[in-house]
């Protein structure tokens, strides 16, 4: 009888030291080797620092706020890194933008920034002179990957009957030198900053 109890207990570390090991492994990389796991558990779930990386395809994908479209909550920041396959660069425009509109967006805010641009702050809703909403500009990286960082408030008491519903936005790659940029000039304001270096 009494001899049996050490096997026992000798033999249940076994599998919980190898499910422990085989669960841990998929993160043993940290965020960026996570690609697919990204893909599966969508934009903000993948890794507690609700930073993500996507990659651009040729067609547009949708990059939006969370809960979008209802209201999104208060006293978060995330940030998404879409990126561009080698010799293209990132194109980013808001289909629908609607934050709540504060002096020099030091509340809520969405900030797009890539290498060689001093980064871009927007808040407010499209359509509206309050805040710096982005209205219809395009975003195109200067080089491989472009940065969006959403960032809101904690809520005050007194203001739970302001909803914004957050954003909507298309992001693709396009090359380098794109032929509705480059050539024509005509769709993308030369003297507007951040869109082309120089």
């Amino acid at each position: 009888g009494l001899s049996q109890v050490p096997d026992v207990q000798f033999q249940m570390p076994g599998p919980r030291v190898w499910g422990k090991y085989l669960w841990r492994s998929p993160h043993s990389k940290g965020c960026p080797g996570a690609m697919w796991w990204l893909l599966l558990w969508g934009v903000l779930q993948a890794c507690p620092t609700r930073g993500s990386v996507l990659l651009a395809q040729e067609l547009p994908q949708q990059l939006t706020s969370p809960g979008y479209p209802e209201p999104y909550g208060k006293g978060q920041e995330s940030s998404t890194d879409i990126k561009a396959p080698e010799g293209f660069a990132v194109r980013l425009v808001f289909q629908d933008f609607d934050l709540e509109p504060s002096q020099d967006c030091a509340g809520d805010s969405v900030t797009i920034s890539f290498v060689g641009s001093d980064p871009s702050q927007f808040c407010g809703q499209q359509g509206s002179p309050l805040g710096r909403p982005p209205g219809q500009r395009e975003f195109v990286s200067s080089g491989r990957s472009l940065r969006l960082t959403f960032r809101t408030q904690p809520s005050s008491e007194n203001k739970t009957a302001h909803l914004h519903k957050g954003f909507l936005a298309l992001y693709q790659t396009v090359g380098e030198c794109p032929s509705w940029g480059c050539r024509e000039g005509a769709s993308v304001p030369s003297h507007d900053p951040g869109i082309f270096k120089p």
